[in-house]
């Protein structure tokens, strides 16, 4: 399916177009900024996002802070979310283990008191979360070149043009077409709009989500399980 499909059969539910019309060339861009917007806005929501994308990149000895995003240390565009990363441990080439990193949050981060400490392996990573580059800053600072992965969400393709086709999901066509709806006729682009169209906008959100339930690890607290340990809340992690 094209942008000027979609819009053309959204317009139509909100009586903007009878059948056979199609949208003037000013209707149809302000509409294809509006589909895109909301394919945006779904890409900051886990549960729109149907996959998480795994990228490597190299460390850089010596190097604490990169850049993530078009352009920036590790090119490729800034996800909304980061899930997890790891760095992939070269020691044994034909096996690399990849160690989990804990990522801290801004106050864990401000409580380290020397960030410049060098070690082979990082064990924690500090986000930013900063813009149009997320600034991942590794500690202990790498001495080696080893990659690290990142698992980010995935962000939904933006339609470039009206006219190029593309693939989503399943769910995912008829979840477009009726949320557009609603954002067209809240836009003054069409003044009617069906409460059955309002349902299905909804109904196709909910199936989406349904779909994309990531599966979770049954996990005990830790403090139901230790015996004569305690918990620290830097690495997250009893000790």
């Amino acid at each position: 399916m094209n942008a000027l499909q979609i819009i053309s059969a959204a317009m139509r539910n909100t009586n903007a177009l009878a059948s056979g019309e199609t949208p003037t060339s000013a209707e149809a861009q302000d509409a294809l900024g509006i589909l895109n917007q909301m394919m945006d806005a779904w890409s900051a929501e886990r549960l729109m996002v149907f996959t998480i994308t795994i990228q490597q990149f190299m460390l850089v000895p010596g190097q604490q802070t990169y850049t993530l995003g078009t352009g920036g240390n590790f090119d490729y565009p800034r996800p909304a979310e980061i899930d997890r990363m790891g760095i992939v441990w070269s020691g044994n080439v034909g096996q690399p283990l990849e160690l989990p990193l804990v990522m801290l949050t801004d106050a864990q981060w401000a409580l380290v008191p020397v960030k410049n400490i060098q070690s082979t392996i990082p064990q924690y990573v500090y986000d930013d979360g900063a813009f149009p580059y997320r600034n991942l800053s590794f500690w202990c600072v790498p001495t080696v070149n080893d990659p690290v992965r990142i698992y980010m969400w995935t962000a939904l393709s933006q339609f470039a043009d009206l006219t190029t086709d593309y693939l989503f999901p399943p769910a995912y066509s008829e979840a477009i077409l009726y949320n557009l709806s609603v954002r067209l006729a809240a836009n003054n682009i069409g003044t009617q709009l069906n409460p059955l169209t309002v349902a299905l906008a909804q109904n196709g959100v909910a199936t989406i989500k349904r779909i994309n339930i990531p599966f979770l690890d049954l996990q005990v607290d830790p403090y139901l399980t230790a015996k004569g340990r305690h918990y620290n809340w830097i690495s997250d992690q009893m000790q």
